[in-house]
């Protein structure tokens, strides 16, 4: 039974050898399924890819409009081919050799046919970002403006040993599209930390920036404790001099003085207590609440990515270790039980293949959103740092304009005449 799907978005691959790169529209032929991929062909291409990036088309419909699958099933093996399905799912083909495009299925060996051009804004528009099959997209684009001679036939391309560069974890073709920026109007996170697959050791860079920010706040909570507290022992020792009994034994209007000048103190312990009091409970307590509500959201992602990497570390291990196997094999002698061990070891290395490019996948997910919570983290980190800084500028500048006040309103009080001036009683 023949299993065909429509690509409904591009899949550029995450840079294995085992996928299968195609543009939005392109039609599949499906080989194989597992749970989350499909094995597939197009243009004589085969490989895997995602099962979400494809819908399936309905085959019987297709016989009804006079498409034999024998013959659709051919060229979608043909390296000479591609097929592609508009919205309405209306097949048209693409000859990459002869620079034709088509909506009459081909039959193999033609090499000349009347264009009919499709859409070029449609399903194909996904073909130049993603550089891929250049001399079907040289072809298409050569209709609108004539024929024009293929420099290189899809026969020698396919001969060349492509170039590949790794670009943030993931490879691509050399001479490829550039990377695209998540946040390409700004500075981010999700754009610069990365490292090459190999190490993987740009998200250790973004931990340790944070780690740094943890203990920056453990430090401002700490001069605050540490202020709180000498404002609550100068407190107490204002206090205590206005209890003492200094200038008890003075008379008359030196006596009113010192009775001023301790209510001075008085009212001066009071303020400073407060300001104690505010320090903890506006500045010290909120800090360290905020900073334990950054460490549980970086705790959550410091254990998926650990685990992620333990992953593609055991991938690492194992597929170095089956290949070792594989090689060992070749060496030794072709009986019936080396060949039946190569098998068994061929069979496994497919598989954790398979494994590794899942994990690397589910590794460049876990990496975007890490490096998005934690620059959202460092901007709320900032912005809430900028509050208490002024909060406690207010703080202090209150306490301050409060002693003054009492300070001037106590030297007024204490003004005075010389007591030889008083009447005699």
């Amino acid at each position: 039974m023949v299993d065909l799907v429509k690509a409904i978005y591009a899949y550029p691959g995450a840079g294995q050898p085992t996928d299968l790169v195609f543009a939005a529209g392109t039609v599949l032929l499906v080989s194989e399924k597992s749970e989350d991929w499909c094995r597939g062909v197009c243009q004589g291409r085969e490989g895997w890819f995602p099962t979400t990036y494809s819908q399936r088309l309905d085959c019987k419909s297709l016989e009804q409009k006079g498409i034999p699958m024998a013959q659709l099933v051919s060229v979608l093996r043909s390296p000479e081919w591609l097929v592609y399905a508009t919205e309405d799912n209306k097949l048209y083909y693409v000859n990459v050799a002869t620079q034709t495009t088509t909506w009459e299925l081909p039959s193999l060996g033609t090499t000349t046919m009347t264009p009919s051009l499709p859409d070029l804004n449609g399903p194909l528009s996904g073909l130049a970002a993603l550089n891929i099959n250049p001399n079907a997209l040289e072809a298409l684009m050569a209709l609108h403006n004539g024929p024009q001679k293929i420099v290189e036939s899809e026969k020698s391309s396919r001969r060349q040993k492509p170039k590949m560069v790794v670009v943030n974890g993931v490879t691509f073709l050399e001479g490829g599209p550039e990377q695209k920026r998540l946040n390409p109007e700004q500075l981010s996170y999700v754009d610069h930390f990365w490292a090459d697959k190999d190490d993987r050791t740009g998200y250790d860079v973004i931990l340790e920036k944070h780690l740094n920010g943890k203990e920056s706040m453990k430090d401002m909570a700490e001069l605050f404790r540490e202020r709180a507290a000498i404002e609550e022992q100068y407190s107490k020792g204002l206090l205590k001099l206005f209890k003492s009994a200094l200038g008890e034994q003075e008379e008359g209007t030196l006596k009113n003085a010192w009775v001023s000048i301790k209510t001075e103190l008085k009212y001066r312990s009071e303020a400073h207590a407060t300001l104690a009091s505010e320090i903890k409970e506006h500045l010290e307590k909120p800090l360290l609440e905020f900073k334990e509500a950054q460490k549980k959201g970086r705790k959550e992602h410091q254990q998926i990515m650990e685990k992620s990497r333990k992953q593609l570390q055991t991938f690492d291990a194992n597929i170095e270790k089956t290949c070792q196997l594989l090689n060992k094999s070749r060496k030794t002698s072709k009986d019936e039980s080396v060949l039946k061990r190569r098998s068994v070891a061929g069979d496994d290395l497919k598989k954790l293949e398979e494994g590794y490019n899942a994990a690397q996948r589910q590794w460049i997910d876990d990496m975007i959103n890490a490096c998005q919570d934690y620059e959202k983290q460092e901007d709320e980190r900032s912005d809430y740092l900028k509050d208490l800084y002024f909060k406690y500028i207010e703080l202090c500048v209150a306490v301050n304009e409060a002693s003054a006040e009492v300070g001037v309103a106590t030297l007024r009080h204490a003004a005075m005449s010389p007591d030889y001036l008083l009447p005699s009683p």
